[in-house]
């Protein structure tokens, strides 16, 4: 009911696609799916949206975090996560990685959501179906980190 149309979600998995592409010389070993933290403000007033593009290679047990903005026309750094930088990782009650890491100044945290409810569109979240693609992350991060 609130999950998005597949056409949407489709043109939102290219996206996300072409903008992985885009940054990484060899996509090839990485699945990509999208992720988003929405961090309210002060007594719930105002809040700040952040999407993400991220890869992750069950071979070279890595994950790519690249920020981008809610259309993905505008790409940031990526953020190149191995094994051994990862000082933490883990999943906090509402769904959300919390990744603590010796390449960051301060924690990562964001939803790899196994679809986004078009309800969200309101708050700059990309509207995609990612089930298969959630479930695998999800399930590397527990056995890699």
């Amino acid at each position: 009911m609130f999950e998005p149309s597949e056409e949407k979600s489709r043109k939102v998995h290219e996206l996300i696609t072409q903008a992985f592409g885009k940054q990484i010389k060899d996509p090839a070993p990485y699945t990509v799916v999208y992720g988003y933290y929405i961090k309210s403000g002060i007594l719930g007033f105002g809040q700040k949206t952040s999407s993400y593009v991220i890869g992750f290679s069950e071979a070279l047990k890595e994950i790519i975090v690249i920020p981008v903005n809610s259309d993905v026309d505008e790409v940031g750094s990526p953020v190149s996560l191995k094994k051994d930088d990862i000082i933490s990782a883990k999943f906090g009650f509402q769904g959300d990685l919390k990744i603590k890491s010796s390449k960051l100044n301060e924690e990562l945290r964001f939803i790899v959501p196994p679809y986004t409810p078009t309800t969200l569109e309101n708050s700059y979240v990309l509207t995609i179906n990612q089930h298969e693609e959630a479930d695998t992350f999800k399930r590397f991060v527990k056995d890699t980190f």
